[in-house]
């Protein structure tokens, strides 16, 4: 099937603008938010040495990143209208109704970014858990240490 976002040979691709200010800080902060909650993570495990603190410290992070995450999706209403344009819209509607309808789907994207700046750190330690748990306890340290 055809899709027009696939890479043809004729196409090329559109040149990438330079990262924003914005998004730079964005990064930064993302990757000091997934060091602090990796630390608290494995620090609080470490010093308790317990499987209640493991198991309420692991219950916490994924209730506050299921809040989050959908939070998120909620409130963009689940990215169903994201690419909508004012032409695919009811003939219906005034242009003033499509033009609010599109802006609000942009506005409420850009008002909602501050969460990704909070689920993308969690998402960073459940998958170091996820490593550190099926690949290093799985079977490399076995590998390593036989």
């Amino acid at each position: 099937m055809f899709s027009p976002k696939m890479n043809h040979p004729q196409r090329q691709a559109p040149p990438k603008k330079p990262a924003s200010p914005e998004a730079k800080k964005q990064f930064v902060v993302i990757i000091v938010m997934s060091l602090v909650l990796l630390l608290l993570y494995y620090g609080l495990i470490a010093v308790f040495h317990s499987e209640l603190i493991t198991r309420a410290v692991m219950t916490a992070y994924m209730l506050c990143f299921a809040t989050l995450l959908i939070s998120y999706i909620v409130y963009n209403r689940g990215f169903v209208n994201k690419d909508v344009t004012e032409d695919m819209l009811p003939k219906d509607w005034s242009p003033q109704q499509k033009r609010e309808f599109v802006e609000g789907n942009k506005r409420r994207a850009e008002k909602s970014r501050w969460m990704l700046v909070l689920i993308v750190p969690f998402v960073v330690v459940f998958m170091a858990e996820a490593l550190y748990l099926f690949v290093w306890d799985g079977w490399l340290s076995r590998l390593l240490l036989s």
